[in-house]
């Protein structure tokens, strides 16, 4: 029987020499990828401060429409509608293909429906590739946003809970109101608010701290996908709703103006406004966003089975609002859109496959406790596979998973995996909490939020009195990579600034000795439940009315009551 490590290893092999094979223009371990093709196009809309922004990344895996990789349910779906097994569907098998969701695909005759998904080649017929684009496309399976905070502060999500009506901003009453909002988080009552008091449940620091594959929170992002018709009504929605200054309420719709700023070529805008009345409904607006203009368009190049280096390629831009363009190299470039900055990198993860189904065969020849070369049910919950049951895995239900059986499904789970591409968006810029933690001293007290409205004006870009994701989020850290196993997807590191919550707070030095005695939290303030004189005098004692008393104010009541 063939050693698993060596299984591995020669599979390994095997796809690099198929690799090599498909074209002959290799060079140094490099393949050309193909010119950009619309076909391949996946359009992003980026929630920027003054307008959205069309980014368009055509998208090639292997040199190949990313949307052209098959998986298990794509294959038993066109097997199913293949009926005299030759291969690929046609007019007459394309009458049973379902709808799946995407308006340009999916409306008019079958014969109409052929025209436009034939594309390579076009034969009148639909070969396995096409199909797969198909429904990639409608199901938006191919490609991913996935928005991953990169400090344990941006986990806690602050925006989100003080965002009470949802609309994805803050405006001044929702921050003036943050005491109040926040009131129920503050779990040991001491009136400040730390971050794991704020930190999600499911991420506290046990599980960050776990050696085991754990799965990674995700947080928003203002990047919104444009494929199938639900996720560009998800983004008709979000655009109505930030740049609220550009629309009419009555009729629920957007300004043209929006769309056209800094623009050099505003092209079927005004077509797609039927009434020539200057706004975009819903309708028009969905209309547009099945084929808008670009602001941005790339080339990506990852490689899957084949070898050479990914490639991430600046094709153009119609918009003065994209502004120093820098290529750092083959794979890396960052560029300015509205004062945001982007830096997008292409990573490739074929090493992960090997090295997934190495660290699992370690792991299983670790839990074979009687060492009897399989692992029962008990023995496989070692594992700890994320998401995997022990059945699913056991394929001949005989309840011993040798080795084998584990190596031939990790190969098979991980490539389904790369299937999809991932676009990973990680903020590092100021996270809201960091920007109220005025002293540092990783808590909210009273005092900052109290002043949390004025906190947040150098952030409101475009002056509207409300606060944004992408006022907020200045600096974006974008990876374009094809799925990882669990094992390597990892929770945000465990910084000095998130994970010294037991660090002890200095006590308060400013102020007379009552009132750094009775500055229990340490904030450098007093609040009505600290003071311990009689309530009474709180008042007195707080000549700015703010319900806090602070040391100068203290200090003014000491040096008052000793000249009297």
């Amino acid at each position: 029987m063939m050693n698993p490590v060596s299984k591995t290893i020669i599979l390994v092999f095997v796809m690099g020499i198929l690799g090599t094979l498909f074209k002959s223009d290799i060079q140094a371990g490099e393949v050309h990828p193909v010119s950009a093709n619309q076909d391949s196009a996946q359009r992003i809309i980026l929630l920027a401060p003054s307008a959205p922004v069309i980014l368009e990344f055509t998208l090639l895996v292997d040199q190949s429409d990313f949307r052209s990789i098959s998986n298990d349910y794509i294959d038993r779906m066109f097997t199913s509608l293949d009926q005299d097994e030759d291969g690929v569907l046609d007019l007459k098998e394309l009458k049973s293909l379902p709808a799946f969701g995407i308006q340009r695909y999916d409306t008019g005759s079958v014969q109409s429906r052929l025209k436009r998904l034939d594309s390579d080649p076009v034969d009148q017929r639909l070969s396995l590739k096409e199909f797969a684009v198909y429904l990639h496309s409608g199901q938006g399976s191919a490609f991913r946003i996935a928005g991953v905070p990169s400090r344990s502060s941006q986990v806690i999500e602050l925006f989100r809970k003080l965002d009470q009506d949802q609309n994805g901003t803050l405006s001044d009453a929702e921050l003036q109101a943050s005491p109040q909002t926040l009131f129920l988080f503050d779990r040991d009552e001491d009136e400040v608010l730390n971050l794991a008091e704020l930190r999600p449940f499911n991420s506290d620091r046990a599980n960050m701290a776990s050696p085991n594959p754990v799965r990674q929170t995700e947080v928003e992002t203002p990047f919104l996908r444009l494929d199938h018709d639900r996720s560009v009504n998800k983004a008709i929605d979000e655009i109505l709703k930030k740049y609220s200054e550009h629309t009419r309420s009555e009729i629920d719709a957007i300004a043209i103006s929006c769309f056209q700023q800094k623009r050099q070529d505003t092209g079927h805008l005004p077509e797609s406004d039927k009434n020539a009345d200057g706004f975009l409904n819903r309708e028009e607006l969905f209309e547009y966003l099945q084929n808008p203009i670009p602001d941005v368009q790339l080339e990506i190049a990852i490689p899957r089975e084949q070898t050479f280096r990914p490639q991430l390629k600046f094709l153009d831009k119609t918009t003065n609002r994209v502004h120093d363009v820098q290529v750092v190299s083959s794979s890396k470039m960052e560029f300015h859109i509205d004062g945001l900055l982007l830096e997008l990198r292409v990573k490739s993860t074929r090493h992960l496959l090997a090295d997934n189904v190495r660290f699992y065969q370690t792991r299983f020849r670790v839990v074979d406790g009687d060492k009897n070369g399989y692992l029962t049910q008990a023995e496989f919950a070692q594992l700890n596979l994320p998401g995997i049951e022990y059945q699913k895995v056991d394929k001949n239900k005989d309840e011993m998973l040798f080795v084998e059986e584990l190596t031939d499904f990790l190969i098979k789970d991980t490539s389904e995996v790369q299937n999809q591409v991932v676009m990973t968006v990680a903020n590092d810029g100021k996270s809201l909490f960091e920007i109220l933690d005025t002293d540092l001293d990783r808590r909210l007290s009273p005092r900052e939020l109290q002043n949390s409205i004025q906190r947040v004006k150098d952030y409101d870009g475009n002056r509207d009195q409300a606060l944004d994701h992408s006022e907020l989020k200045g600096h974006f850290k974008i990876t374009f990579e094809l799925g990882k196993p669990e094992l390597f997807k990892f929770a945000p590191r465990s910084d000095a600034m998130s994970m010294q919550q037991n660090m002890l707070i200095p006590r308060t030095v400013n102020g007379p000795r009552w009132f750094q005695r009775m500055d229990r939290n340490r904030d450098g303030d007093l609040s009505r439940r600290e003071f311990l004189f009689d309530p009474a005098l709180f008042d007195q004692y707080d000549i700015d009315q703010d319900q806090l008393i602070s040391p100068a104010e203290a200090d003014a009541i000491e040096t008052s009551g000793n000249k009297n």
